[in-house]
């Protein structure tokens, strides 16, 4: 029987050594690629989604954009033709590029004006955003007002600028909301708030104190009439020309001026998903286009999880 030498069996371990080292670097070489492919498909996948939804975006907004126009263009025509009443919401839905668009064209006297509206409507507006207090609403309510009033730090100088008060002065404020969004400025307001109370206010050129419960939404008129979501939602559906204001709208805030500019909104199904296009027009007013409209302001396309109904006339039915 041969005996291995001292210097062979070493040698042997030696080389089983290296072999486990080399096998486990192949290992951990195998693992590392394994999770870099890994990584790779996963960041592949978020782009193809993210390259779905943009194109949904894209594709939802061109399909609202055309729907608002024809909106406003049959608005316009039912208008002449059958006597429509354009102070009233309107509603109606179209088919474009394959996608069902429904538009609701609603008049601006039935939102609250964040520059005009009294203190206790804002009051009123503030207390019906889920989970905001009584105090805290008024509280908010009287800083709106404080913040939209004249700017203070600044001194009229009669030369047409205006020069800077010396410090412990008043700071600066705005003399006026030039975007619903300008609300997250205020002290107290942060963006729960702001998303709750975004569909019921307006800034406008053009605006009243009160508001039209005719053509008011759901939300304003759960605010000014202190009525359950559900009694709102049925005092909207009402045929208004065939009933007096509801005894529970505050008739204190009643206006309806003819300011001839609407907040149109264009909901869109498209890729599973439900997109909401708004935009604010004024008739009678030519933009570039030179079509009898002017859009003064147009939001981005958002994802929304569905839309309250409004009130609002479906073009078709028995509503007049």
């Amino acid at each position: 029987m041969r005996i291995a030498s001292p210097q062979g069996v070493a040698q042997k371990r030696a080389a089983r050594r290296e072999a486990g080292v080399a096998l486990a670097m192949l290992v951990w070489f195998l693992a590392a690629m394994s999770l870099l492919i890994g990584g790779i498909a996963m960041q592949a996948r978020v782009d193809i989604k993210l390259t779905q939804l943009h194109a949904e975006r894209a594709r939802a907004e061109a399909a609202a954009d055309g729907a608002i126009q024809l909106a406003l263009a049959q608005m316009m025509l039912e208008e002449v033709d059958q006597n429509l009443d354009t102070s009233l919401p309107f509603t109606v839905t179209y088919s474009e590029g394959g996608l069902p668009v429904r538009v609701r064209l609603i008049p601006l006297t039935g939102l609250v004006d964040l520059n005009q509206a009294p203190e206790e409507l804002l009051e009123r507006v503030f207390a019906s955003a889920p989970g905001l207090e009584e105090a805290q609403a008024l509280n908010i309510a009287s800083t709106v007002v404080e913040w939209r009033s004249a700017s203070a730090g600044v001194q009229d100088t009669g030369m047409g600028n205006n020069m800077a008060l010396e410090d412990g002065d008043s700071e600066m404020r705005h003399a006026r909301f030039e975007a619903i969004e300008d609300m997250l400025l205020v002290p107290g307001v942060d963006r729960r708030i702001f998303e709750a109370l975004r569909d019921q206010v307006y800034v406008s050129q053009r605006g009243q104190p009160g508001v039209d419960w005719r053509a008011a939404s759901v939300g304003v008129l759960q605010a000014v009439g202190d009525l359950t979501r559900e009694q709102a939602r049925e005092i909207a559906q009402r045929d208004v020309e065939e009933t007096t204001a509801p005894a529970e709208f505050d008739l204190a805030f009643q206006q309806s001026d003819d300011l001839a500019s609407y907040r149109v909104d264009a909901v869109v199904a498209t890729g599973g998903q439900t997109f909401l296009r708004r935009r604010w027009v004024e008739r009678g007013a030519s933009g570039a286009d030179r079509l009898p409209w002017r859009f003064f302001r147009s939001e981005p396309v958002r994802a929304v999880g569905g839309l309250e109904e409004e009130s609002g006339r479906e073009v078709g039915d028995a509503r007049r």
